[in-house]
């Protein structure tokens, strides 16, 4: 499959569960495909790149801090069916308020346990639990 192949069968996926992300379709050079959609008070976008043949998704929301991303592999996907099956899990959990969205003084926006958070935090750092839903 090349990249072409495989973004149309990313993307027809993706809106088949997402119709509402159709409009926010970007067609970059070389087949690669992005996704930017924005949440509904707008201070976070969640994207989707089929860039290099496999599904990225992040979020950015404060350009002054890194952007945080994930690469479907990490959850044990390794065909483009799989990596569009945790794809579309993990934006339904986005959307769906089913994940905790972490804000932090120092890294920006993330994906993550504040358990977990807490163990890693700066002195003077703040970190604050958001949902995709009041963001």
């Amino acid at each position: 499959m090349d990249q072409k192949q495989f973004s149309e069968y990313v993307i027809n996926g993706i809106i088949i569960q997402f119709p509402q992300l159709k409009e926010h379709c970007v067609v970059k050079p070389n087949g690669v495909i992005d996704i930017e959609y924005r949440s509904r008070n707008n201070k976070l976008i969640l994207w989707l790149t089929t860039q290099d043949k496999e599904i990225t998704i992040g979020l950015s929301g404060n350009h002054e801090l890194g952007d945080f991303h994930t690469h479907m592999s990490l959850f044990g996907a390794n065909t483009p069916k799989e990596e569009l099956i945790e794809a579309i899990n993990l934006i339904k959990k986005i959307i769906n308020d089913e994940v905790e969205i972490l804000y932090s003084s120092v890294l920006g926006y993330f994906l993550g346990d504040i358990d977990e958070t807490e163990e890693y935090r700066q002195p003077d750092e703040l970190i604050s639990i958001n949902f995709w839903s009041s963001l």
